[in-house]
């Protein structure tokens, strides 16, 4: 979310740039005719739709859509159309709409192995040829309903393999399969799916850009997921508020629903089994997602972080709760209209629950934040005296202006930018959060930019101050951090640590976790073996036994 504000939001379904590399031959799935509607979302809100008609004839494929997208992308659909043969190898390829209200059109034909594309916009046609593999999976901007081919091309694939993509009319890249998952989605009908989570790198001369292409039992396309640039395209049935994606499941599970302010938050709570409650009730530990997460259990780059701790810290005696961010998941309320203060108040509603279990110990609830949800770990710990004890993962020290700065100058570096362009983008940044944060005027600024930005989330994202807010903490205090962490680097655990101990008689522990990244993996870790791609990568013990010890001791 917060390195993506310096790239323009037209966004780019794939960024290809013509490069070489293996291509493994893949298996050829097989699919029905089907009909389905996506749902499009930007940074969680929905901007607009996908319908799409996937039709099988004795020669092969033919996969239709139509499809209006608002403001940012501002882009209608009339028709969009890709033909392959039985194979799946692309024969041509249709798409007609309107682009900021003007006409557009692109019009593909293959042959050998060669692309013609002739592309008409605003009155501007001109015509590129490239070459392409004969089997490559053809996904224009905006066109979805393309994936449905790759979500074929998968099938049958294993971490490693290569899948050549072409992108009209710009060029050819290729899709590598990092890592698959198997998982289910629970609908609000009580329906289960079967989910296939691929986890992809489309490669590129500036690194690669991590794609999730999700497919049900028979292979069908269910969701596109693309973190980096915030764009999710999801069927409609799994897009609903009441679907669930079940990262993770333990016999303690209880699904709860907790009064927010003017709505209900959908939660987990996981009590410890076959082991006696305590006399003065289990000691809790709530469970704080970060705005990047997009469930209860805290899912980052296909690891459920928080489910995975919840499940152990159960094992170890603690009832452990954690809940879907207001808007996401089966929770009620608007997120296009919340800041920080609000995020906060629906943690210490589920405080406020906790407090009020008669299973739980009132005087040891722990309030714990992963990454950005560290920060309204911090406030709630400051607007609430039942939060006795505070944990913070991966959770930087600076205000949001500062971080967003550090992020976009981490990511301008690993695309190894020229100076020109290292100036012009980190200009552009810095006008754009004076302008959030009402010091600079909305001026040389592109307005489509401005729309994304000028939010209520954002702006008091940037206005937070994690140094100021931990000095007014009272509680005791643990703070953890991977060694590896390149989203949140390890000085930041650093500096919260040497802020929090100026507090007088306050209790902080700080745990530097060696070789574990920001999602709680040892980054040496195997995850291409035979059995290991059938489950999320595992966090590591080293993060949980310093976390349970601390609990255990903590006054």
């Amino acid at each position: 979310m917060l390195t993506g504000m310096n790239r323009p939001v037209y966004f780019t379904l794939v960024f290809a740039l013509l490069g070489g590399g293996t291509v493994a031959a893949q298996p050829q799935g097989s699919a029905d005719d089907s009909s389905t509607t996506f749902n499009v979302f930007l940074r969680s809100t929905l901007i607009g739709f996908e319908q799409t008609d996937v039709t099988r004839s004795a020669t092969g494929w033919t996969i239709r859509s139509r499809g209006h997208l608002a403001q940012p992308v501002d882009l209608r659909t009339h028709l969009a159309e890709i033909e392959y043969n039985e194979e799946w190898q692309p024969l041509s390829l249709r798409v007609d709409g309107l682009r900021n209200d003007n006409p557009f059109s692109l019009a593909t034909s293959f042959s050998d192995n060669s692309a013609t594309s002739q592309i008409e916009d605003d009155g501007h046609t001109r015509t590129v040829t490239n070459t392409v593999f004969q089997n490559a999976v053809v996904l224009p901007d905006y066109f979805f309903a393309g994936y449905e081919a790759l979500a074929q091309r998968l099938k049958g694939s294993s971490p490693g393999d290569e899948i050549p993509i072409y992108v009209p009319p710009r060029g050819q890249t290729s899709a590598r399969v990092d890592q698959t998952i198997s998982q289910q989605i629970e609908t609000n009908s009580g329906q289960s799916i079967d989910v296939r989570r691929y986890f992809l790198s489309f490669l590129s001369d500036n690194g690669p850009r991590v794609t999730e292409i999700w497919t049900d039992g028979e292979q069908n396309l269910i969701r596109i997921s693309i973190p980096d640039i915030a764009i999710d395209a999801a069927r409609s049935d799994i897009a609903s508020v009441g679907a669930r994606l079940r990262s993770t499941s333990h016999a303690g599970d209880e699904d709860v629903r907790v009064r927010a302010s003017g709505f209900a938050l959908s939660a987990t709570v996981t009590t410890p089994v076959n082991q006696p409650q305590p006399e003065d009730g289990w000691p809790a530990v709530l469970l704080i997602p970060g705005p990047a997460s997009a469930d209860r259990d805290g899912t980052l780059s296909g690891v459920p972080v928080l489910g995975q701790i919840a499940n152990n810290l159960a094992e170890s005696g603690f009832l452990v709760a954690r809940y879907d961010r207001r808007g996401v998941g089966r929770s009620g309320g608007r997120p296009e209209s919340a800041g920080m203060s609000d995020y906060t108040d629906d943690a210490l509603s589920m405080v406020k629950y906790l407090d009020n279990r008669k299973d739980v110990n009132e005087d040891r609830i722990t309030v714990l934040g992963h990454a950005e949800g560290g920060w309204t770990a911090l406030v709630a710990a400051t607007r609430d005296r039942r939060v006795d004890s505070l944990i913070l993962i991966g959770t930087a020290s600076t205000t949001g202006a500062e971080l967003v700065m550090e992020q976009q100058r981490a990511a301008l570096d690993k695309i190894s930018a020229s100076e020109d362009e290292r100036v012009e983008k980190i200009a552009l940044q810095q006008r754009i959060l004076g302008a959030v944060l009402g010091s600079h005027p909305w001026i040389d600024i592109p307005e489509h930019m401005r729309r994304q930005a000028d939010t209520i989330w954002f702006r008091s994202f940037l206005e937070f101050d994690a140094a100021e807010t931990l000095r007014r903490t009272r509680q005791p205090t643990l703070i953890l951090h991977g060694s590896a962490d390149s989203h949140v680097l390890p000085y930041h655990a650093e500096r919260l640590a040497k802020l929090a101990r100026t507090r007088q008689d306050r209790s902080v522990e700080l745990v530097i976790l060696d070789g574990l990244d920001h999602t709680l993996v040892e980054v040496d870790s195997d995850t291409t073996g035979p059995q290991k791609d059938l489950e999320p990568p595992a966090i590591s013990p080293s993060l949980l036994a310093p976390l349970t010890r601390w609990l255990r001791e903590a006054p």
